[in-house]
This record gives structure tokens, sequence and C-alpha cells, in this order.
């Protein structure tokens, strides 16, 4: 499955709207000093990538900055290599449907796949010294210059296919890119600008999962005529909303084929196959450590409540976590196909959703958090993320959304923050528990882990189940020949901590964040009343003069769960820093539904500078 939901038309239209690729084809081809060989075992190509990381403190205010700079300047090695390696996945999205941007009508010539590089712990990043305080294109940012590299190693045809360039030894490519300086705070500082929602369901992006739909062609768009923007439309391109808010780095993953070496090949190879001949789903426990608690509020007629994602409609507490699959058999796995008159169709394995406008598998995973279920339709079942390295991993495959199944060696990727890509935790309102977040890949067989049953012809074979589709009709289950043992690693689990209320937002701080824009490190205060849909004004001062700045947050508060609703920056309805008297101004809650009549606030607090103390806000 694609994070979203169309991606076979997401970036079709992403070249033509979301901005013209510069000079595509303009350089010529790297000098071929050395055929390939089509007896080489496999093929390595290098990957290098010069680019500067840093954080951008234009927010900040001037009382603090200079202690803050000087704090980054004295962070380990370690918080800037991870700043790098974040920056990095900003890649992604353009790399995974690479072949969209280029095979799209654009008028370029050839034909061009997928291209991703390696995992993350994969990467060798190379600090150019220490980082520095300095101005970055108008920016007060502390930055440091690196090196990316690593190896990818896959098979000979699939590298020739992802890149005509790359057919030959010593044959190069270089792919443009332009990242944001700052990788921290993208979304709160330049809203939709830069993110591609064209195949995602609408308000996925969000603090955390932004750089998984990154796309810095994105050009300002008109109404009616939307590729890039579904959510809201931004007033400036992805490069200006850079420019203006972060500080842009210009840069290129530059790609190089290199001589067969099978001491080079064992060096990087990666991944091993637990199937020969057929494939093999597992899910991977390690990503459901991706997660975390929001607070959403669910219309009575929301796809949510259509699709049975949440137990009650109104304002919801959510625990949305990253679900992960790959195929350990060395044998792609269908999903089977959606185009008219297909035979997946027919027997209703795949069903259309009016409320989404999409397919619906509903057999793809089950999961809960404790004794708390969880409903998933996976939508569109594809190849996202390459997670072995090695010679039958292709680094390009057929699978998308009107052709559904998972190349051998790539995974399917639902990241947190998609649509029903949650449990409805609601009841643990009040109540911190630890449970188990579990995960049951393809629970119903209908995902062939075996051999396909087919006819004389060829042609796919079914069974009669006892599901029955959500219009009623009969759903048969693709035959297969179940390999012994493929079912065995369908189950993970990982231990879940909830705190009894809050969630992401008054969570700690990890990665380093500072100020007013960070989603993390808030304290949730006792809920207020207001008057619904009119202006409120309140002068907050802090417990001493000498105390540190603080940070005020307003958010919604709900009567049904009688808390606050730890909201995101981009959500609060007003925000201040607190040194003298300060005030800040939002409009109270208007009725959302009976059970949520409006006129509820809360107020969240933080220092501005993460560790420094905290003093009492007091607003009035």
């Amino acid at each position: 499955m694609n994070e979203g939901w169309w991606s076979s038309v997401v970036v079709v239209v992403a070249l033509s709207g979301c901005g013209t690729l510069d000079a595509l084809d303009a350089q010529p081809p790297a000098k071929l000093q050395q055929a390939a060989t089509q007896k080489d075992p496999g093929a390595l190509v290098r990957v290098t990538m010069t680019s500067t990381v840093g954080v951008t403190l234009d927010e900040l205010p001037a009382a603090v900055r200079t202690r803050v700079a000087n704090g980054y300047l004295a962070r380990p090695q370690q918080f800037w290599l991870d700043r790098a390696r974040a920056q990095v996945t900003f890649t992604y999205y353009r790399l995974i449907y690479r072949d969209f941007f280029y095979n799209a009508g654009n008028g370029t010539s050839g034909s061009r796949e997928m291209m991703p590089i390696t995992q993350p712990n994969k990467w060798a990043v190379t600090l150019h010294g220490s980082p520095t305080r300095t101005s970055y294109n108008g920016h007060d940012v502390v930055s440091v210059t690196y090196d990316l590299s690593t190896t990818i190693l896959a098979d000979v045809d699939s590298v020739a296919a992802s890149e005509p360039n790359l057919s030959n030894i010593n044959g190069s490519w270089d792919e443009p890119y332009e990242l944001p300086l700052d990788p921290e705070f993208l979304l709160q500082r330049t809203g939709y600008a830069c993110v591609d929602e064209d195949g995602y369901p609408r308000n996925t992006a969000d603090s955390e999962n932004i750089a998984r739909l990154y796309d810095h062609t994105c050009l300002v768009e008109a109404p009616g005529h939307e590729i890039c923007h579904l959510s809201t439309l931004p007033q400036e391109s992805c490069v200006q909303a850079l420019d203006r808010a972060v500080g842009r780095v210009t840069t290129q993953l530059h790609f190089a084929r290199l001589p067969w070496s099978a001491a080079a090949a064992a060096q990087v190879r990666d991944g091993a196959f637990t199937q020969t001949g057929v494939p093999d789903i597992q899910p991977i426990g390690a990503n459901l450590a991706e997660n975390r608690v929001i607070y959403k509020y669910i219309a009575p007629n929301a796809c949510a409540v259509a699709e049975g994602c949440v137990s009650g409609t109104g304002w919801r507490r959510l625990l949305a976590f990253t679900s992960s699959v790959k195929n350990t058999g060395n044998a792609p796995l269908i999903g089977g196909s959606v185009a008219a008159g297909s035979p997946y169709l027919a027997h209703h394995v795949y069903e259309f959703s009016p409320c989404h406008q999409h397919y619906h598998f509903s057999h793809y995973a089950e999961f809960d958090y404790g004794p708390l279920p969880g409903e998933k339709r996976a939508f569109c079942l594809e190849s996202t993320s390459r997670y072995f390295n090695n010679e039958q991993t292709p680094l390009s495959h057929p699978f998308g959304c009107a052709n559904q199944g998972v190349a051998p060696g790539w995974g399917d990727d639902y990241i947190a923050g998609v649509e029903c890509q949650w449990i409805d935790i609601t009841s643990t309102q009040g109540t911190a528990v630890t449970y188990p977040l579990s995960t049951l890949s393809n629970p119903d067989g209908f995902l062939c882990e075996g051999t396909p049953v087919v006819d004389a012809q060829g042609n796919r074979l079914f069974e009669p189940t006892n599901f029955v589709s959500e219009q009623g009709f009969p759903v048969d289950r693709p035959r297969c020949d179940v390999r012994a043992g493929t079912a065995s690693n369908n189950f993970a689990s990982l231990n879940v901590s909830v705190p009894s209320s809050g969630g992401m937002v008054t969570a700690p701080c990890t990665r380093g964040q500072q100020g007013a824009l960070r989603d993390c490190g808030f304290k949730e205060n006792p809920v207020r009343t207001c008057v619904p849909g009119q202006s409120v004004t309140l002068t907050c001062t802090k417990k001493k003069a000498a105390d540190p700045l603080q940070l005020v947050r307003v958010c919604e508060a709900s009567a049904q769960l009688a808390t606050g609703t730890a909201c995101t920056f981009d959500a609060a309805l007003g925000r201040a820093t607190v040194d003298a008297a300060t005030t800040v101004t939002f409009t109270c809650p208007a009725a959302r539904d009976a059970t949520e009549p409006g006129g509820r606030y809360a107020l969240y607090t933080a220092p501005v500078v993460d560790g420094d103390a905290t003093s009492q806000v007091t607003c009035n």
C-alpha cells in the first residue's frame, strides 16, 4: 500500500502541476569506460551527497537566542549526525515515485523508474568539521556541512530500468533536490507548501511525518487545479516557502555505477530471505515504535465512522502508529488488480468505497492495543520501501495501485498520520496504561504466501468464504497452495505506554526541539470556560519576573472527555511567549455537536527553552 490513496494517479499529475524539473536530460551521459556484462551476478551503485543541515533560530526571542545557539554548538557530534540523517529522509518521496516524475508525458526522453537508496542504518554520514553559527540566506542558523555515502546492491536489469545512465559501468546520474536546511518544524513554518497530498487522505501531513510527503517541486495552485495540495492551498511554492521561512539547500544525490566486486557486494549485502520461490509477508515490529497519541474530532458523517475506525463520534483520543510489512520471500507477493474487469473485483476481494472514492481491501491485517481493537482497510498494497539490499531485491518493480503487490525484499508502509492508521483509545482517558500494540498480517489468507492456484489458461482461481462485503455480496478468496511456515512470522507486538491524559504534545522532546514551534514538552492546565464564538483576550504573567521565558498555547477542550485536546502548533487557538504581562487573543470555540457545545478551552504551558525551569503562568 501507498500511504496514500492512488499513487498511480499521485505523481502522474505531480509533474504537470507541482513544478517542472529543471534540465532533466540536459547533462550528457557519463563517459562509459567499461561495458557492463550480463555475467555480473549483480550491480553496485554508489550514492553520495554533500549537503548542509542546521537549526534555524529565527523564531526564538532575542533574549534567549544566543544561549540556545551556544547550546546547539555544544551538542555532541551524534546530534548533528542524526539531524543530517533526518534531512536525507526528505529525499524519500521523489525516489519512491520517481517513475511518475519522469514518465508522465512531460517531454523527457527515455524511461526511468523508482530508485530508492538504502535503509538509514546503511548510511555513512561524515561532518565537515564542527557546526558554526552563521547567516544562511538571511536566516540566523547553526549549521554544518556533511557528506552522505551508501552503496546500492541490486540486480543488473532493474538498475538499468531505474536509470538508463546507470546501465553501464562508470555511468552516473544526479538527482536534483531543494532541501530544507532545518528538517524540524517544516509544517509549522511552511504549512502545506512542500506537501504533495495527491493520493493521500486530506490532512495526512503532520509535524512528524512531513518528510514522507515532501515534494520540492510543488507550486502555487488555483482552486479547481489542485495537484500537490488538497487540505489547503498555500500562497507560495515550496521553494519560496523554504527561502522565506527555513533556508534552502540546493544539492543532488549522485549515483555512480561501480565495477562489480564480490568483496564490495559482501560488505553491503543486507537481508536474508526466509522462503525460496514463494512470497512471505512479515510485519516489522520495530516500526510500531513510531507512534503518538493525538486528539481528533470525528464528525458523524466522517469516513472514519463509515469504516469503523473509531468507537464513537466527537473528540476521540487516538493512538496513531506506523505499520509496515515486508516480503521476506524471494518471489513477489501478488495483491491483485483493481482495473475494470479484474477477477479481484468480480469476487469482491476489493470493494469500492463511495465515501473515500477508492477500493477497500479488508483482509490486510488486524491490529489491537491490548483489549482495544483496531480496524484497517488496506486500499493499495504496493512496494514503498526497499528493506533488503541484495541481488534478489530489485531496485524497481511493476507494482502500484492498479497492479498491487510487494516485490521481494520490499515492504509496504502505512505511516502514522494516515486516516484510520490508529486505534481509538478514548476509553483510556484518565488512566495511564501499558499494553502491547500488536499486528497480525494476512489474517484471513487473502494474500498468497505460497503458490497461486490457476486454471489451464493461467487464470487465478477463487474459493468461497463466509465473508460478506459492505454491500452484502459474498467474498471469494484467491486459492493458494500455502507454503508451510509462512504464517509463523505474521505477528508482531511492541509494548506501548500511554499517559492518563495528553499525548504527543505533552510528551518530552527527544530531538532537541526548542521554542514555540515544537509539539512536545508542554504541560496541560485545567479546562476553562468562555462564551462560544466570542473573542477572548487573556493577560498572562510569569510567577516571578526573573523566571525564564514561558510559552502559552491555547487549545480547544472537550466537554465529553473533560480535558483539553493537546493541540499541535498549527491547530492552536492562540499562542504567546510570556515575559512581562503578555496578551493572547483567540475566538472561543463554537459548538460542534450536541455533546460538544463549545465554550471550553485549556492552556498548555512550557518554557521557551526546553530544559529551563518551568514558571507558573497566570492568565486572566
